[in-house]
């Protein structure tokens, strides 16, 4: 998901909340790290993190088990199947983390009140407020699909930033032998079945993006499109009466995050009558797959396995 604060927005959130606008105090022992946004010192012991966005800043900091004391509201219908973050943060939320604002929003002073010791935030959210979230401690981003960064150089990034080298290289080792494994196992599967990686979109319509996660998976364990992929450049849509650009597509994963989407998907004979639909091969899972850290990344793998193995 994509999301920009505009000026307006931010000036009435910086005039509202009233933040000290003084840079933070450095904690004694801290190290610089350069980021796209400039330098900053980053404390060598990490007690505190407050997560911005809630997608793939969230997922790094649950991978990195860091300790994060405030996180965003949701402010999306909470996925109806359980997603790759469902369980983390319902686990945060027993332990007591606050939601500290309504996710697409940011409130400073809600960041300021429970004085993090870092900040980690998707970059296209944090641009226009790195200053005021920089006077409350130090900022790291993080990219996205829609800024073109991978997963694995925000893991790298973060942890050489946190000198946890050694864990950035073990989650995304982990990824990459899961990956080794799938394409091993499912070898003749993988060859033999035109697969497509799509979502609903408005009015009952499906969605093909490859910068997705869902995608980037399915193109690491070498699978075999449909050729409605081929049309995606990076991402193409087709309205209800379009859907049949799936049909040579035998299995799908489908991002239909609720049971009112997925009747409405239902109702159109054109997507009843695909192959994949008739036969039952569509492995489901939610549009906050599409984008995300390690945690989504291995979680999809577990989709992929499903997709190539429906027994």
């Amino acid at each position: 998901m994509s999301v920009t604060l505009g000026a307006v927005l931010v000036a009435s959130l910086v005039s509202s909340c009233g933040v000290d606008t003084e840079p933070a105090a450095p904690n004694s022992a801290t190290h610089s790290v350069t980021t796209q946004f400039g330098t900053v010192e980053v404390p060598d012991r990490i007690e505190s993190v407050v997560v911005i966005d809630g997608r793939r800043d969230l997922d790094i900091a649950l991978a990195f088990d860091l300790p994060i004391v405030g996180i965003p509201v949701e402010t999306e219908a909470p996925p109806e199947i359980p997603g790759p973050l469902t369980e983390p943060t319902r686990m945060l939320l027993a332990d007591g983390v606050p939601e500290l604002y309504p996710r697409n929003t940011v409130d400073l002073e809600a960041v300021a009140r429970v004085d993090p010791d870092l900040i980690i935030g998707r970059d296209e959210v944090i641009e226009e407020i790195y200053d005021q979230l920089s006077a409350i401690a130090p900022v790291l981003p993080v990219g996205s699909t829609g800024t073109g960064v991978s997963w694995q150089q925000d893991v790298t990034t973060i942890g050489a930033a946190l000198n946890l080298q050694d864990r950035s290289r073990a989650i995304i080792d982990e990824y990459t032998t899961r990956v080794d494994e799938l394409t091993t196992q499912y070898a003749d599967a993988i060859a033999d079945t035109a697969v497509l990686p799509i979502s609903t979109s408005e009015e009952g319509g499906i969605s093909i993006g490859r910068d997705r996660v869902t995608s980037i998976a399915l193109e690491d364990v070498g699978a075999r499109f449909g050729s409605a992929w081929t049309a995606a450049t990076p991402e193409i849509e087709y309205g209800p009466e379009n859907v049949t650009a799936a049909s040579d597509a035998v299995a799908m994963i489908a991002a239909i995050t609720s049971e009112q989407d997925l009747q409405a998907m239902n109702a159109n004979p054109l997507w009843t009558g695909l192959p994949a639909v008739r036969s039952e091969r569509i492995v489901r899972t939610d549009k906050f797959t599409n984008d995300g850290g390690p945690l989504t990344a291995l979680w999809t793998l577990g989709l992929v396995e499903k997709l190539y193995d429906p027994s």
